[in-house]
This record gives C-alpha cells, sequence and structure tokens, in this order.
C-alpha cells in the first residue's frame, strides 16, 4: 500500500494496481477457471465523493452501500455507471436497536427499525429521490445486514423474523404500496413462521389476530 495527498490536505491510503486489491482480483478469476466475475466492495474510503472511478472500475466492481439512504454518494456512484447493492444502515440494519455492547446506552446505529421501515425501504425510489431516474439497469438488490456482536444462533431467529419476510417482499415484486397493503399478510406469514417451529419476533397483540381488522390503521 502507498500513500498520497488528496485535495483535503490528508493522507489516501492507496492501493496499488498490483498491491492487495488487485491481486484479490486475480485469485478470484483464477478460481473461476479464467473467467471474469465482478468484485463485490462495500462503501469505503476507496469510493468517497470524487474518489471511486480512481480505484474502482464500474465493469470490475460492485459497490455495496451501508450508509444512509440519501447519502449523495449513491447518485455520484449511478451517475457513473457502478452497480449497486443496498444495505443502508438507516433501514436494512436489523442488530440496531439494543443495548450498547461497549459501553453504556444503545447500539451505534439505534433506533430500532420496525418492519414497517424495512418494507418502506426501496432502492429504485431512493435512486429517483436523488437522481430522478430509478437507475433500474444497475441496481442489483439489496442485502439486509444483521452483524454477530449481540446475536448468536438463540436469538437470531427473532430479530430475523419476521422483518427478513418484509424485505423479501421489497426486493423481489417492488411493491408500488407502503407497508399498510402488507400488514394483514405479515401478520399470518408471522403466525405460520411460530407453526413451523421459527420463533418469529411477535409485531402484535395476540388479541389483533384474533379480532382480524380492528388493530389495522
Amino acid at each position: 500500500m502507498t500513500f498520497e495527498s488528496n485535495p483535503d490536505g490528508g493522507k489516501l491510503g492507496r492501493f496499488k494496481s498490483v498491491g492487495t486489491r488487485e491481486k484479490s482480483r486475480k485469485l478470484l478469476t483464477t478460481a473461476n477457471k479464467g473467467v471474469e466475475v465482478p468484485g463485490i466492495l462495500w462503501t469505503s474510503h476507496l469510493t468517497e465523493a470524487g474518489r471511486v472511478d480512481r480505484f474502482l472500475n464500474n465493469s470490475q466492481y460492485i459497490i455495496q452501500v451501508w450508509t444512509t439512504g440519501q447519502d449523495p454518494l449513491i447518485a455520484e456512484l449511478l451517475q457513473k455507471g457502478y452497480r449497486l447493492i443496498f444495505s443502508n444502515y438507516d433501514a436494512w440494519y436489523l442488530d440496531c436497536g439494543f443495548g450498547a455492547w461497549v459501553g453504556e446506552g444503545n447500539n451505534w446505529c439505534s433506533p430500532y427499525i420496525g418492519w414497517q421501515k424495512v418494507y418502506d425501504n426501496s432502492p429504485h425510489q431512493m435512486a429517483l429521490n436523488l437522481t430522478k431516474s430509478t437507475y433500474a439497469n444497475l441496481i442489483l438488490g439489496g442485502e439486509a445486514a444483521l452483524w454477530t456482536e449481540q446475536v448468536d444462533d438463540h436469538n437470531l431467529d427473532a430479530k430475523l423474523w419476521p422483518r427478513g419476510a418484509a424485505l423479501a417482499e421489497r426486493l423481489w415484486s417492488n411493491p408500488a404500496t407502503g407497508w399498510e397493503e402488507a400488514e394483514f399478510r405479515l401478520i399470518h406469514h408471522r403466525q405460520r413462521l411460530v407453526k413451523r417451529g421459527v420463533p418469529s419476533e411477535r409485531i402484535q397483540p395476540q388479541w389483533c389476530h384474533q379480532n382480524e381488522g380492528l388493530c389495522y390503521l
């Protein structure tokens, strides 16, 4: 790794073209029997504003966005032709809203993200808001993140479900409607999960399930 000055007056860690990043890409190609496949990199110092195309070829790399859904960087990446996977932490980090594991208070990305926000987080709408275009050809999809600092096999299912189902419907069908239209289905899907032995988080009192329609907006 070498360092070079950047316009902000600081130092930028830069991988040489024959450095670690390029070696990793070549190893990936070799493992795939000589056929090039794109690498996936999370947004980082390499992808900061005005910097990404100095280091990453948009035909060789896919960028996974973990910053907020309002980040102007999303517009820049799309306008420069980079393919994106969305994991914006303000809607698709499922480990947010729990007690801090270092120090006191809640963890860094609090508050807790309910299934409604997961459902309404549309990558195409985010692109449209930032660029006036959906960039459907460059948005490959999304991925929810549930990091393991406070998750293991004892509490994984409750933190993942049914929010994972809300994510699935958003990505598979990209509905034009919001979470209100999905609420009835998700309540019943949660019950199906429980019947199948998946300890899914309760999202409404049992009374609401027993008296359909009386708890919906």
